[in-house]
């Protein structure tokens, strides 16, 4: 991935955990259903759009700062790429 344009949005990426089961599971399954949920990756506007759905849940709210930390992560290249290595 390292010299290539990630082209997803936040909305693209979470949408990919969705039937985990944990937080960040319910988070995407709550995004994947809300048709008005921001299609554009600004922090502001998707915090504000989840603290009006949620009516400020506070799990909510810790759930989206910590998977837009994970996302942000995914997309810079200066992280290394995971490498699979026998463990056994």
């Amino acid at each position: 991935m390292v010299g290539k344009d990630v082209p997803w949005t936040f909305k693209t990426w979470i949408l990919n955990f969705r039937g985990v089961d944990l937080p960040i599971g319910d988070l995407a399954e709550d995004i994947f259903k809300d048709p008005d949920f921001p299609d554009e990756d600004y922090f502001d506007d998707i915090l504000q759009h989840l603290l009006q759905k949620s009516r400020g849940n506070s799990n909510i709210v810790e759930t989206f700062v910590l998977a837009w930390s994970y996302y942000l992560s995914s997309k810079d290249e200066s992280c290394p790429e995971p490498v699979l290595t026998n463990v056994l």
